[in-house]
């Protein structure tokens, strides 16, 4: 399982003090550095956020279910972690720009799409027929 911490904001008992840094988060003794992504504990909600470390400007790109070509913004002040639910954190994979979508995984078979990251610059590629623009990952 990768490197994660699970936190419930609304319920957290006095002595699981959640530490917030410029540059990482830690709660019970577990630390992840920044980058980092928070994800809500509901699967079904896309609104998925990425901090960055104040080294290189801080901020936090909020990724969202796509409304026409937009799929993300970034904000420069968004520098703590929300506090209204349960949100898992996991260190940030840099991809050079691609992200992977994992649609079948069997014994002997897996289907998974690329396509341009959102966090690119928040836009999506689409073709002439107007869907996004996605590639056979081999």
């Amino acid at each position: 399982c990768p490197d994660h911490i699970i936190v419930d904001h609304l319920n957290l008992a006095e002595a699981e003090e959640l530490v917030e840094d410029d540059n990482f988060i830690e709660y019970r003794g577990k630390k992840i550095n920044k980058p980092f992504v928070e994800k809500p504990e509901d699967g079904d909600r896309h609104d998925i956020w990425i901090y960055y470390p104040r080294s290189i400007g801080g901020g936090a790109k909020k990724l969202y279910r796509k409304v026409k070509d937009q799929s993300s913004d970034f904000d420069p002040n968004q520098n703590t972690v929300r506090k209204d639910g349960i949100y898992l954190y996991e260190p940030f994979l840099p991809t050079q720009g691609t992200d992977i979508k994992v649609y079948t995984v069997g014994a002997g078979y897996v289907h998974a799409e690329a396509r341009k990251a959102p966090t690119v610059d928040g836009k999506v590629n689409r073709s002439k027929d107007g869907k996004e623009v996605r590639y056979p990952v081999v």
